[in-house]
């Protein structure tokens, strides 16, 4: 159930490292969880399957953003849920805080130094192939089950609704950030919505944010 006996809800959030727009929202989604009952599974997602040509032929080591998912989808398999969040908010940081290119593997490898995570880690990832497949199968999930098409992806645990968003563009603090939960939290539960969108246009510019 999303929601057990304890109140807690249980949510899990699809992103790809490389996406500003699922950085902001993973981070209002921690924030909120400091003050509402909510325990957060992160999942990945691959925003170069989405924009692939069918054509191409991918890269699965130098390729956009593989290395940064690959090493996320290693620390999972073998450090669970709390290190993937502690490496993609490494990697957050860099790329949508310092501005650094996560797609290269010095970053990547640096960012998975901070996370805590041993030396020569990212190596290890790139070379198990089986992590390709760990990256696709939760990309494949979120496409299939909840009609994914890109990152913020979040659905309740158990539901096979999943919404994009919500895209923020600075992120909540404190109440504040509890209150856009819970009314996003209503939403979830709502049958009855399937979009809410607005224009851009005339939107603040969107500059560097870290955890």
């Amino acid at each position: 159930m999303s929601t057990n006996e304890t109140g807690t809800t249980h949510i899990n959030f699809h992103v790809d490292p490389l996406c500003p727009l699922a950085w902001r929202t993973a981070l209002w989604a921690r924030e909120a969880r400091q003050i509402r009952p909510i325990q957060i599974t992160w999942r990945l997602f691959s925003l170069e399957i989405v924009n692939r040509q069918p054509d191409a032929q991918p890269d699965y080591v130098n390729g956009y953003g593989w290395a940064a998912l690959r090493t996320l989808a290693l620390a999972r398999r073998l450090h669970g849920n709390e290190a993937f969040e502690k490496l993609y908010i490494a990697l957050g940081n860099a790329a949508h805080g310092r501005k650094e290119d996560i797609r290269t593997r010095e970053v990547v490898e640096a960012s998975a130094a901070t996370a805590g995570l041993e030396a020569g880690f990212v190596e290890k990832a790139l070379a198990d192939d089986s992590t390709i497949q760990d990256v696709i199968k939760d990309h494949e999930e979120a496409v299939k089950r909840y009609h994914a098409f890109g990152v913020p992806t979040i659905a309740l645990e158990d539901s096979n609704v999943g919404y994009y968003g919500p895209v923020i563009h600075s992120v909540p603090k404190g109440d504040a950030a509890g209150e856009l939960w819970d009314h996003f939290l209503w939403m979830l539960h709502n049958d009855n919505i399937y979009e809410l969108k607005r224009d851009r246009a005339g939107a603040p510019p969107f500059g560097p944010v870290s955890a």
